[in-house]
Formats: structure tokens, C-alpha cells, sequence
């Protein structure tokens, strides 16, 4: 009965806070949204396969390093070292995916980060159910309350921050011109999540032999670290309202109306439009237009790319699409 009440208590307080920073992010990610089939297999995938790869991996370079050195020294270094190796290359992987296979869904920084802190989510899901269920184990009620306040109430943040810089890496690298630089901002992401994650384990680590000194240091650092990407993400964010400045040309052309380049760019404007129209006509009409807004948005971003990135025939090509999407969209409304 105690497992079965711990396991159910385990997930709610897991489970809570997560969706609530989980909307907040989706909230930020305000003119491009993503598809919720992508959240969802970028969460699904920091939860099972990076969170078995890493097992794995770290038992593999456990071993050896235990035989060498001995657990009081090999632990340690394990926790240090070899977790964010393994973790954050693992969780780094589906983002790599995406930026090779899926360059249509990767649009900007801001698409970068969310990939990475939702993966981050999953990661920090599993492994907290883990960590909490053996704490219950062991040291019954008071250590797993403990417990909880320390991961889901200090550190919830954790590998979400260490995979949005993966992910920030790769949104750069996605918006930059040039080989070496796209190989310098994903290298630099990937090499700053596991400098976050070493600091946060050495706090963890070796708390006790400082005094509390590291721990409470390394806890500023994962803090500091939250509050610079939420400082990237509105300076982004900035950046991306700039970007439908592009679309003067598609209402000049008759592609958009100015009406419709206004609910694009004006998020109050979108929010305010959208409310009408779930009230008036119903949930699928306001889904109907929501998805003509969100074609028009993505117009911008393409041509974004086309003009600042140079890139060629296959944005060309998609921006000509989403220009026939748009026309076709607007003969289904049926809301004035």
C-alpha cells in the first residue's frame, strides 16, 4: 500500500510542476508553435531512450574506471565527468536528428530551445520517479520528502536547462552561415550542458566534504543558468518580431492581407481575434484559423531564411507553397 501511494504521490508532485513549467516555455514559444506530435516524441525521448542509453553507456565506462581507481575515487569522477557526458549526449541526439532530417521544424533559436528543455522534461520525469521510489525505499516517508523538495523544488529545472543549451547550440548553428561556425555554436552548446551538469554534480558530490559550500554554490550556478536562457529567450523572441517586416512585400503583392499580417506580428491582436472566433462560430473555426495564422507566420520565417541565411531552391520552393496555402486557407474561412 505504501509503494502504491508512494508511486501515485511520486508522479503528482513530479507531474505538476513539470506542466506548469512545461506551458510557461510553450507559452514563450509565442508566434511559432510547435506541433504537438514533435513535443511530444522529444519528451517521450529524454524519458526512455537517453535515459537507457545513458545506463548503459555509464555502466560500460563505470566499470573499467572502478577496477582502476576504486568506487571512493571512481564515483565521484562518474558523477562529475562521465553522467554529463553520457546524459547530455544522449538527450543531444533527437535534436541532432532534427537539425539534419527535419530542417523545416528547426526555424530559429527559440525552436532550439524548446526541443532541448522539453527533452530535459522527460529526462528529469523518469529519472525523478527513480530516485524518489528508492528514497522511499530506504528511508521511508521523511526521505523521500526530502528528497522531493530537493529535485522537484530546487533542481526541476535542471536538465531542461542543460539540453536547452544543447539545443540553443544547434538553433544558432541553424541560423548562421558557414560550416565552421554551425560546428563552433553546436560544439559550444554541447560543451556548456556538460559544464553545467559536472558543476551541479560536484555540489551534489562532494557537498559534504565542503560543507555545503559546493553544494550551495553549484545551486546558484543551476539558477543563474535558468534565468539566462528565460534573458535569451525574450531577446530572441525580440528578434523573431522583427522578422515580419519581410511579409510589407506579401501584402503589397496580395499574398496577406494587412489584417492578416496584423494578426501574425500583434499578439494581442491574434489573442484578442481568436477569442472572437471560438466564441462566435466554435472551436473548429477558430482551429481553421488559427492554422491560417500560423501558415502566414510561417511565411515570414522562410523568407527569413531565404533572404539573411542565402538559403536556395528548397525554401524558394516552400515559400511558394505556403503562399498557395494561404490563398487556399483564406476561401475556408467562414468567419467575418
Amino acid at each position: 500500500m505504501t509503494c502504491l501511494l508512494g508511486f501515485f504521490l511520486t508522479i503528482l508532485v513530479i507531474s505538476i510542476p513539470s506542466a506548469i513549467a512545461i506551458a510557461i516555455l510553450w507559452w514563450l514559444d509565442r508566434y511559432e508553435k510547435e506541433p504537438l506530435w514533435l513535443a511530444a516524441i522529444l519528451f517521450l525521448w529524454g524519458a526512455i531512450p537517453a535515459a537507457i542509453f545513458s545506463v548503459i553507456s555509464q555502466l560500460v565506462i563505470d566499470a573499467p574506471l572502478t577496477m582502476m581507481l576504486g568506487k571512493d575515487l571512481s564515483n565521484p569522477l562518474s558523477a562529475i565527468f562521465v553522467a554529463p557526458l553520457t546524459e547530455e549526449t544522449a538527450k543531444g541526439l533527437i535534436i541532432f536528428a532534427l537539425f539534419i532530417f527535419f530542417r523545416h521544424e528547426f526555424d530559429s533559436v527559440m525552436d532550439g530551445i524548446l526541443y532541448g528543455a522539453l527533452v530535459g522534461f522527460g529526462f528529469t520525469f523518469i529519472e525523478d520517479i527513480l530516485y524518489l521510489m528508492g528514497a522511499l525505499d530506504e528511508g521511508g516517508w521523511s526521505g523521500w520528502g526530502v528528497l522531493a523538495f530537493l529535485r522537484v523544488g530546487l533542481y526541476l529545472m535542471n536538465h531542461s536547462l542543460f539540453t536547452a543549451c544543447i539545443g540553443a547550440g544547434f538553433g544558432f548553428a541553424r541560423m548562421s552561415r558557414g560550416l565552421w561556425k554551425k560546428i563552433f555554436f553546436i560544439v559550444a552548446g554541447w560543451l556548456l550542458a556538460m559544464t553545467l551538469h559536472g558543476i551541479h554534480n560536484s555540489g551534489a558530490s562532494l557537498g559534504k566534504a565542503t560543507g555545503g559550500v559546493l553544494c550551495l554554490g553549484a545551486t546558484l550556478v543551476d539558477w543563474m543558468g535558468v534565468w539566462m536562457i528565460l534573458a535569451l529567450i525574450l531577446i530572441v523572441l525580440d528578434q523573431e518580431r522583427r522578422w515580419f517586416k519581410q511579409l510589407d512585400a506579401e501584402v503589397q503583392s496580395g499574398v496577406i492581407t494587412p489584417e492578416e499580417l496584423e494578426w501574425a506580428r500583434n499578439l494581442g491582436t491574434r489573442g484578442a481575434r481568436g477569442w472572437h472566433i471560438f466564441w462566435r462560430y466554435g472551436f473548429g473555426a477558430w482551429l481553421r484559423w488559427s492554422r491560417h495564422v500560423q501558415t502566414i507566420v510561417d511565411l515570414a520565417y522562410k523568407k527569413h531564411q531565404q533572404q539573411s541565411l542565402g538559403e536556395g531552391v528548397e525554401v524558394t520552393r516552400r515559400i511558394e507553397t505556403l503562399r498557395q496555402r494561404i490563398a487556399q486557407e483564406r476561401q475556408t474561412q467562414r468567419v467575418s
